[in-house]
């Protein structure tokens, strides 16, 4: 028995030092030199009760949400990437246009994970910016609650020259209400557009994924293909998340 925990414990802290990625089978046993068979069992056990997932057939393993709970940790980042890495890839070769997945760290928006398109004039990706600055936070903060909104003004403060629109926290409100009754809000300036909606896990906002690009690309075709691409990505990411 202390055995099969110690074994527990090896496969556990080898998947917390690559939660960017899905790892196989083949590779834990191998680097922690166990018998497939014998790893397998447990990694099905591990699997039942919550404490990794396996996110599709034949697919590597990553740790679960069971777990993070346990340790107070409900939206990791890395497992956030891990798990929705190859969405925003297939949005991206879809659309062929660059996506980003993002987060709120702070007062701060955060790029965690993006890849590009495939054109001689492309949206630059910034990595940070102010939130306030970013469609792909606004989508996030317009989902808020009353009192996370208040909380993240008080770390943020009003958005001043970084939206222009808004004077007061009327203003904020109103602005944050009509992109909330949004499946994709577009925003478009000087001469790149960005296209974002926001994921949800169990009811509550912890992320965002947009599309940028040239606004000359941006027909009115082509804008109604990326919002039901962008739909779909979200709805697949919604899944995942659980």
């Amino acid at each position: 028995m202390i055995q099969v925990i110690g074994r527990v414990e090896e496969i556990l802290v080898y998947l917390s030092k690559n939660r960017k990625r899905e790892v196989p089978l083949s590779e834990i046993a191998d680097t922690l030199n166990m018998n497939r068979a014998t790893c397998a069992n447990i990694l099905k056990a591990l699997k039942e009760i919550g404490f990794i997932e396996q996110i599709s057939y034949r697919k590597g393993y990553v740790l679960g949400e069971k777990l993070f709970a346990i340790v107070g940790v409900n939206n990791d980042p890395d497992r956030i990437v891990t798990l929705l890495k190859p969405l925003i890839d297939s949005l991206c070769k879809e659309v062929n246009e660059n996506v980003m997945l993002s987060v709120i760290k702070n007062d701060k928006r955060i790029n965690l994970y993006s890849v590009t398109a495939n054109h001689p004039i492309e949206a630059k990706i910034i990595y940070e910016m102010k939130a306030w600055q970013a469609t792909t936070a606004k989508v996030i903060i317009a989902q808020y609650s009353s009192e996370k909104l208040n909380n993240f003004l008080k770390l943020a403060g009003m958005p001043g020259k970084d939206w222009p629109e808004v004077k007061t926290k009327e203003d904020l409100l109103n602005c944050l209400s009509e992109i909330r009754a949004k499946n994709c809000f577009t925003v478009i300036n000087q001469h790149f557009a960005c296209i974002a909606a926001p994921v949800f896990k169990n009811g509550e906002v912890i992320a965002s994924i947009g599309c940028y690009l040239p606004d000359m690309r941006l027909t009115k075709s082509f804008h109604k293909n990326l919002e039901d691409k962008l739909s779909e990505t979200i709805q697949k990411a919604e899944m995942l998340l659980g």
